[in-house]
């Protein structure tokens, strides 16, 4: 009676870690595609109950955003998808917005402060 039950769970977990390698490995490539156009700025927010984000900004010396990529989710289904409108603002601008969802809010801020950090070396 209980090797169903048991072959189910094995089977979710399995599944649930191919996912999150896939999961990682899109977090990874769109990274690395991004350093080649720019500075990148990250920021992640995780939260145990709720939607977490990541925001990946990329700055040009000028101190202007010009790629931004976002990712919101519980599952690992989740994936990076532009974000058209922070393209283009100056980091006052980006600093001046208030987003609806505060884990974007949070998200982008640690970003901006990580682009902030590495224009300044």
């Amino acid at each position: 009676m209980w090797a169903p039950i048991i072959v189910v769970i094995i089977v979710a977990w399995i599944l649930q870690a191919v996912f999150t390698f896939m999961q990682m490995a899109n977090f990874r490539q769109r990274m690395q595609e991004l350093r080649t156009k720019g500075t990148l700025g990250v920021g992640k927010v995780s939260k145990k109950f709720g939607i977490g984000a990541i925001v990946l900004l990329v700055s040009s010396d000028q101190k202007t955003i010009t790629e931004a990529e976002e990712l919101f989710g519980v599952t690992v289904f989740a994936r990076f998808k532009k974000d058209e409108a922070l393209k283009g603002l100056s980091f006052e601008e980006v600093e001046k917005l208030e987003f609806e969802k505060d884990s974007k809010q949070e998200a982008v801020e640690q970003a901006l402060k990580n682009l902030k950090k590495k224009l300044e070396k």
